[in-house]
């Protein structure tokens, strides 16, 4: 089953559960980073075509805060999971850049992820390079995936669970200077 959980979320239960992360998480993600679907860290957003406070978006997502979708391989009937704006993908991305089908991705035969832009999507970039439809090419972390404006990162395990480790780093001195004053 294809799950995707808020990045917030998984910190909160990277710090719960600490060395037992991996452990309950042990696939590669592809993450949704933070931009124009989600409030940034400045004072104003354009939200449509309309410029509102940040102030009044703050109770929707954290700053910065970001969709992970978690790589499980799919069963071998199904052989993809797609990612686009359609409700039928195992993964959506809800952007007015982003195709209704705008890529496949697969595990080759040593286990590692590829990605394949679909017949019909717009722009598919992998490390800033186009992707051509019917050409899979391997997903190695940190390479920057971009779909039309989403960007997405993708990550093994590892990468993963110390990106969140650094964040829960970050809250838990933040959590103690908030205390302090």
């Amino acid at each position: 089953m294809a799950r995707s959980l808020l990045l917030s979320l998984l910190v909160r239960q990277r710090m719960a559960l600490q060395g037992r992360f991996q452990a309950r998480y042990p696939h590669p993600w592809l993450i949704w980073e933070a931009g124009a679907w989600n409030v940034p860290e400045t004072d104003m957003q354009n939200v449509a075509a309309t410029r509102l406070p940040v102030s009044d978006l703050r109770d929707c997502l954290p700053p910065g805060d970001a969709l992970c979708f978690e790589l499980v391989p799919p069963p071998s009937a199904q052989a993809v999971l797609r990612v686009g704006r359609a409700t039928h993908n195992e993964f959506v991305i809800n952007d007015a850049t982003v195709s209704r089908e705008h890529i496949l991705l697969s595990v080759d035969a040593q286990g590692q992820w590829r990605v394949e832009a679909h017949p019909k999507a717009g722009s598919v970039k992998l490390g800033g390079v186009p992707l051509q439809p019917g050409q899979p090419h391997l997903l190695k972390p940190e390479v920057p995936l971009e779909l039309g404006d989403a960007r997405l990162t993708f990550q093994g395990p590892e990468e993963f669970s110390a990106r969140l480790g650094r964040i829960a780093a970050r809250l838990t001195e933040q959590m103690g200077q908030a205390r302090v004053v």
